[in-house]
């Protein structure tokens, strides 16, 4: 059977939609591997008229191959990055009421709102009374 020996790092993050720890990104790297020498059971291919002889491993499902054939992988090393939150890409919105008012209707204003300087459905050209 034919050994791969294979390091395995996970990254990980948290963002607001899970806020548990969870795997983005797995990168799998192959250290060593140990040949599993010639098939024992190889299997013969016929297309028209002309035949190969192949070995099983090339050919049948895992559980059917020889034990020459058949892969075995084990995990020497596993290791885990944690990212910390993953960013939105939209900064915070301020919140709580602005210091000025709407500067349309002349209502309280929110302070996400205080760079516009008016409520989103207060129509720039109407004039406060």
């Amino acid at each position: 059977m034919t050994i791969y020996h294979v390091a395995v790092h996970h990254t990980t993050h948290t963002c607001p939609g899970d806020p548990h720890p969870h795997v983005v990104a797995t990168h799998r790297q192959v250290i060593t591997t140990i040949p599993g020498g010639p098939c024992h059971t190889p299997v013969t291919i016929r297309s028209g008229d002309t035949t190969a002889t192949i070995p099983c491993g090339r050919h049948l499902p895992t559980h059917r191959q020889c034990t020459a054939c058949r892969p075995i992988i084990t995990e020497a090393t596993v290791t885990t990055t944690h990212t910390g939150p993953a960013t939105t890409g939209q900064p915070t919105a301020s919140s709580g009421p602005s210091s000025r008012p709407c500067s349309i209707c002349r209502q309280p204003l929110a302070a996400a709102l205080a760079d516009l300087g008016r409520h989103i459905t207060c129509h720039p050209h109407r004039v406060a009374a």
